[in-house]
């Protein structure tokens, strides 16, 4: 098996949403391979900033780590660490692998490289982000995936964004699937407080950061017919704020939906929690996702999907659940017929939900992560 080393400087915890979450998943998931004998690689080590100890414990205590001595506050002196430390470490470790989880390859790359690209989020839509962020990834995004021996995408979709977006040879670019756990419920209801505004009526949720391609305007209008014949049922809204915000506030305080929908913000992981514990249903009208993980999370937990045809979604969410883009009828007519399912219907979604999310696990991960650091290796 090959010595890797998973380069991880880019990940400041608490700060780079999903993506954090899935890389360290992948991880674990790939802990867990070699604990159960599986054929995965076991020499895999991380190079992380001060701080991934103390918000990843258990993968601190599990693989090797090489700690560089910075917070990831200064992003200018991270990626001059890439160019510099990383090659230090990879050198001294004699890596035959470094994988660069974090979508670009540094100038200077030792050894044989995979790189994860978990979307082209920022040249598929740019308005999403600052203009130093569109020329950085502009600059290095082609060049890294052109570069790296294999490349890792959590989805189809990506896959063929950076096949013809990038001129990547399809050959060379392995598909990396996400997975979610299931979570502890185990726990005290009291351990799952939800905002204290919601109270006791039924609630739709949609967790997301309001960018354009969120398409929060559309589950908006849809939620609005809805409401018209469920007049105890709410919209919750969570994630941080972003370009649409100004939008979705003017959209919300409309008489028609005016004091039916919650826009919470950024919410705590324990609120999270109890609020996929007590929606409805989730609904994601996203015009595009490069893997789709609320579906994934709300199947795994037992909650209804009403999701887009668009992006990713397509590939986790079950065909039955999706809905096509831009058709507000259609979204409204598919959140009443969640709301409105009797208890047996809503037993059977429930039911092929989870089994849908069970084709998502922890060894499709990790098997489809150690092929592409031997595809690596062996380049």
């Amino acid at each position: 098996m090959p010595r890797v080393l998973v380069n991880l400087l880019w990940l400041v915890p608490g700060i780079v949403g999903g993506s954090e979450e899935s890389t360290t998943d992948a991880l674990r998931a790939l802990a867990a391979a070699s604990d159960a004998g599986t054929d995965v690689p076991l020499d895999v080590h991380l190079a992380v900033l001060s701080r991934f100890a103390a918000a990843h414990p258990d993968l601190a205590a599990r693989f090797p780590l090489h700690v560089l001595d910075q917070d990831g506050s200064d992003k200018r002196r991270r990626v001059l660490a890439e160019q510099t430390w990383l090659v230090s470490v990879a050198g001294d470790l004699r890596a035959d692998v470094v994988h660069h989880a974090g979508g670009v390859l540094p100038l200077r790359h030792p050894a044989r490289t995979v790189l994860t690209v978990h979307d082209l989020q920022p040249l598929d839509h740019p308005e999403n982000f600052r203009r130093s962020k569109r020329l950085y990834i502009a600059a290095m995004a082609g060049r890294s995936a052109r570069s790296a021996d294999v490349v890792a995408v959590p989805s189809a979709f990506s896959r063929d964004r950076v096949v013809d977006r990038l001129g990547v040879e399809a050959d060379r670019v392995v598909i990396v699937p996400w997975w979610v756990a299931r979570p502890d419920r185990s726990s005290t209801p009291e351990s799952f407080p939800l905002p204290s505004p919601v109270g006791d009526d039924p609630f739709v949720l949609y967790p997301a950061i309001t960018y354009p391609h969120k398409n929060h305007l559309l589950l908006l209008d849809a939620f609005a017919l809805v409401a018209r014949r469920h007049p105890d049922l709410r919209l919750v809204l969570t994630g941080g704020s972003a370009a649409e915000e100004g939008r979705v506030r003017e959209r919300m305080g409309r008489p028609d939906l005016d004091g039916r929908v919650l826009r919470t913000g950024r919410v705590s992981a324990a609120q999270l929690e109890s609020l996929f514990a007590a929606a409805v249903a989730v609904a994601v009208p996203s015009t595009y996702e490069g893997f789709g993980l609320p579906v994934l999370e709300a199947m795994v937990r037992g909650v209804p999907v009403v999701a887009a045809d668009a992006g990713s979604l397509p590939e986790v969410a079950r065909p039955e659940d999706l809905v096509p883009l831009g058709d507000v009828a259609a979204w409204a007519a598919a959140i009443e017929a969640v709301v409105g399912a009797p208890p047996a219907e809503r037993a059977i979604r429930i039911a092929a939900g989870r089994r849908r999310a069970a084709r998502f696990t922890p060894e499709r991960t990790a098997t489809a992560l150690a092929d592409a650091y031997r595809r690596a290796a062996l380049r």
